[in-house]
């Protein structure tokens, strides 16, 4: 079967595999960031929702390096695959590095030597505004990664293959918090709203509408409006109502928003199916540890549940900067107590955590990224 070769963002390659995976299915796994998937005919709509998606290959090839790999023979191997794949018209090789590239390879040389053997006069090079592009990417050992990962490094590698014709990268241009019309300090970045609600996808359950219990400024709510999904959002404070609807406004694009507490969304919003529960609660208060704090966030998992049991839920929720260093099994900090205590409230609330794992905020914050499934 005919398949792509994906490209990931450095930001956090384990992320970068769960959503590539919560949107398209089973996945191979060729290095940290770089998978290889099957290519159906939902695979390209789907990868569009992707957060840290960098680059789609088609038609690609691949090169383990070895104590008897050479520079030379890549250059060679991509120069016969493009005698066979590369389509009539002008073209440019684009060779770039993940991590600290792999030593005696250079992207220069790999350009030069692959561009003069593959040129003719029906394949002309052309690096100003070229037909087709030829995109070398030097896969070798991260450089200081900030995000734990749960898989070793692979051996080094070089893919190559075509940029796809039908993927483009996702541009937040204009989008950040800052750029819109409603800003408070809050509100969440873009990207990281987008990979909330592509990791609330599952293949056996199409996401039809995204829920905001928390909306704030409307992060959650313009990504996935943005995506032509059905988006539900909510907040206690009118001021975060009015201004979610003015930066929707601002985008072109609409979204139901109404004043409600979190423990009434499901009289708001009524029960329904295929739901993903997308949200960041609210946090900087002093502590998280007294019930009333905590409040909130377990009456926005039992509310979930009753509107779509089958539904998914996916969240960031305060950690310590300490949970970055931790490994899956140690017992980190999350809302204010251990990941051992938590865990059992959400199950108890109906909703099974399926992935967990810190991002970096910045270099004194950090939040935990959870996503869940129906514990029953």
């Amino acid at each position: 079967m005919q398949g792509l070769t994906l490209i990931g963002s450095g930001l956090h390659p384990l992320l970068f595999r769960a959503e590539i995976q919560a949107l398209t299915g089973p996945i191979e796994i060729i290095n940290p960031r770089v998978l290889y998937i099957p290519l159906t005919e939902s695979s390209l709509e789907r990868l569009s929702r992707a957060a840290l998606l960098d680059e789609v290959l088609s038609d690609s090839g691949r090169y383990w390096v070895n104590p008897q790999a050479s520079q030379e023979d890549l250059s060679q191997k991509i120069a016969d695959w493009a005698q066979k794949n590369l389509p009539e018209g002008s073209f440019a090789v684009r060779t770039r590095r993940l991590g600290v590239g792999i030593p005696g390879f250079s992207r220069s040389t790999i350009d030069k030597e692959v561009g003069a053997q593959v040129s003719s006069k029906s394949r002309p090079v052309d690096l100003e505004n070229p037909e087709n592009i030829i995109s070398v990417v030097i896969s070798g050992p991260e450089d200081g990664p900030i995000h734990r990962d749960d898989i070793g490094q692979n051996s080094p590698i070089v893919v190559w293959g075509l940029n796809h014709p039908y993927w483009k990268r996702e541009s937040y241009s204009g989008r950040a918090p800052t750029e819109r019309p409603f800003f408070q300090p809050i509100s969440l970045d873009p990207r990281q709203a987008r990979l909330l609600i592509s990791l609330a996808h599952r293949r056996t359950s199409e996401t039809n509408t995204v829920i905001d219990p928390f909306c704030g400024t409307g992060g959650i709510a313009i990504e996935a409006a943005l995506q032509g999904i059905e988006t539900l959002a909510s907040d206690l404070d009118s001021r975060m109502v009015e201004g979610t609807l003015e930066n929707l406004a601002s985008f072109g694009v609409e979204a139901t928003v109404e004043v409600c507490d979190v423990s009434r969304i499901h009289s708001l919003w009524g029960s329904r199916k295929g739901c993903s529960f997308v949200f960041d609660p609210p946090y900087g208060r002093s502590s998280w540890t007294s019930g009333k704090d905590m409040d909130p966030f377990f009456e926005a998992l039992s509310a979930a549940h009753r509107i779509d049991s089958e539904g998914t839920l996916s969240t960031m929720l305060p950690t310590t900067p300490e949970a970055l260093q931790a490994t899956p099994s140690d017992d980190v900090e999350v809302m204010g107590m251990p990941w051992s205590e938590l865990e059992p409230m959400i199950i108890e609330r109906g909703w099974k955590p399926v992935l967990r794992t810190p991002v970096r905020v910045h270099s004194s914050l950090a939040r935990m990224v959870v996503v869940c499934h129906p514990a029953d």
